[in-house]
């Protein structure tokens, strides 16, 4: 098959699918946003396969997360950037994950007219995210604007030929937007065992930043407001009095930025903060730590599942977790015993399940071991890639409705039917104003 795979953020799990589905014969375009310096990348350099070929994809607009209007914009001219290299590779299949609603319209649009198979890798419930950070920002009119990107969203969802979903709550909720079941497939997201191995403590990167020889809690990975960074200042503070050991946030986004400004009240011994490291030094990096955090807000708990936890796994290290328990990461770390799991309302308790693992080398061993060895059980790419072509190669044609798109589907450069008629819409426009 010829098989397209855009995949927004350049993760590394899903860098491994495609190297996998070209290792078996298949002709893969890997498609990532290049402009995207608020998530970490992994390998997306080496192809490892003759029929696959990895592209990083520029836009001429200017693309910022702290600014909706660009923001939206930039998400545009990447959703047509990517229409365009499926007009010239002409796939049978395509496969798009981390998507902004925007650009995934113009994708799926770009699909249907090439008669491409389109399946909705559904990493997160974007409309929920919107409603969580336009609450913030703009809380008159964070409805207005989840409500037109949730319409779009479900039947995005539903004119897809299939639905990736990475939890079982996301099944469900795509089941109860009119997603017929037999195009819903639950698949994990996994982290790549070859390339997160475990690591001794003392290596040469814990050693360029002095950690070698002291204790050392570590937050890796996209930092954003819904990831709770000040339970991370209220763990350094906490850090500071005891002065004996250190928190390091390897983080980019709008949270690494706010604990950024407020690391002054802090001494550099107790925290220290720096720029996402090369990939190919990921082991290293997490080999330094003695226990690795991961975060989630209790309002993010339902459209997001933070999938730092799975590189967290592969390092064989334990994991202390601050999110809502109804959340899949809370699922998976419990499943594995893998480590704590604490309220991310409960900045004492978050603290002192920190110090229980510090204080407990028993309990960092057993996290650990255990936490290695559900990855092996679970992130086996032989299998995962077996079940993806399993569904990608499912008979069934495309959901049509009537033979006619829905209006949400026939414009590639859509604008929102909310506002000023014929302008940017409202919300867009003074969500971006200071």
């Amino acid at each position: 098959m010829r098989i397209l795979v855009n995949e927004f953020c350049g993760h590394a799990f899903q860098m491994e699918l495609s190297r996998e589905l070209a290792r078996r014969g298949h002709q893969v375009l890997h498609l990532y946003f290049a402009d995207n310096l608020s998530t970490p990348k992994g390998d997306l350099e080496s192809n490892g396969a003759a029929g696959l070929s990895i592209e990083g994809l520029h836009v001429p607009v200017a693309f910022s997360k702290l600014s909706l209007r660009t923001r939206r914009r930039a998400d545009i001219a990447y959703g047509r950037a990517v229409a365009a290299k499926l007009d010239s590779f002409h796939p049978q299949v395509v496969i798009s994950a981390n998507m902004p609603l925007d650009a995934q319209r113009i994708l799926l649009q770009r699909s249907l007219h090439h008669q491409a198979r389109f399946f909705f890798w559904w990493q997160d419930v974007y409309s929920y995210a919107v409603r969580f950070v336009l609450k913030r920002k703009l809380n008159a009119l964070a409805s207005l604007a989840a409500a037109y990107y949730q319409r779009m969203e479900k039947r995005l969802l539903r004119y897809s030929d299939g639905v990736i979903c990475i939890a079982p709550g996301f099944a469900d909720l795509a089941a109860r937007w009119g997603v017929e079941a037999h195009r819903i497939a639950v698949i994990e997201n996994w982290a790549p065992l070859a390339e997160v191995v475990p690591t001794a403590k003392d290596n040469p990167w814990a050693r360029e930043q002095g950690l070698n020889s002291k204790f050392c809690f570590m937050y890796s990975g996209t930092l954003g407001m819904k990831h709770r960074p000040e339970l991370l200042l209220e763990l350094a503070h906490r850090l500071e009095e005891r002065g004996d050991a250190q928190l390091v946030v390897i983080a980019a986004g709008a949270g690494a930025d706010w604990l950024r400004a407020q690391a002054a009240t802090v001494r550099p011994e107790a925290l220290k903060l720096l720029p996402f490291q090369p990939y190919r030094r990921l082991s290293e990096v997490m080999g330094a730590a003695d226990v690795l955090i991961a975060l989630l807000d209790v309002d993010a708990g339902t459209f997001s599942v933070p999938s730092k936890i799975n590189s967290y796994l592969c390092a064989r290290r334990p994991l202390l977790l601050a999110a809502p328990r109804q959340n899949h990461a809370a699922t998976v770390v419990e499943r594995a015993e893998a480590g704590l799991v604490v309220s991310p309302q409960a900045g004492p308790a978050f603290v002192q399940a920190a110090l229980t693992l510090m204080e407990n080398p028993d309990l960092r061993a057993r996290c650990a071991n255990r936490g290695r060895a559900y990855a092996e059980r679970s992130y086996n790419i032989d299998r995962i890639a077996d079940i993806f072509l399993e569904h990608l190669c499912k008979p069934e044609g495309r959901r049509a409705v009537g033979g006619v798109l829905p209006a949400v589907l026939r414009n590639s450069d859509p604008q929102p039917s909310i506002g000023v008629p014929g302008s940017e819409s409202n919300w867009v426009r003074q969500a971006s104003e200071p």
